[in-house]
């Protein structure tokens, strides 16, 4: 019986961890300004993503924006380097066209690494519509 209990500890405690981890995922430095969450586009219109990073006292040394599907099939990505030592916003602006055979449901995801190494990173979900 009481290792039924132990056991059932460590699974709550490593839910707790895993629950918290997450969280880390949705940056505040990172504000996804378009597409909106759950936002449906068409996919005869071109897909805007717009976003600022504000990096708190560090610097922006390169940012990811990638567009994947449940599947993890990925529809878009972009890679950019960044000379932005000393600005207190980084502005992210992108945009693309894909045409999808049946409406669909993709997540956005922009990753940043700083100058001190540590990533930041925020996901939103869209739906492109066919």
């Amino acid at each position: 019986m009481e290792k039924k209990r132990v056991v059932m500890l460590c699974i709550l405690a490593a839910m707790a961890i895993a629950g918290c981890k997450e969280k880390e995922i949705d940056s505040p430095e990172i504000s996804v300004l378009s597409p909106k969450s759950h936002e449906v586009i068409n996919d005869k219109d071109s897909v805007r993503i717009e976003a600022t990073i504000t990096p708190n006292d560090r610097s922006v040394t390169s940012y990811t924006i990638t567009v994947q599907t449940k599947q993890d099939k990925v529809i878009f990505s972009a890679q950019r380097g960044c000379d932005c030592k000393g600005q207190s916003e980084v502005i992210v602006k992108q945009s693309f066209m894909y045409d999808v055979g049946k409406t669909s449901d993709v997540l956005l995801e922009i990753k940043a690494i700083l100058d001190d190494g540590k990533e930041l990173r925020e996901k939103v979900a869209f739906v492109l519509a066919d």
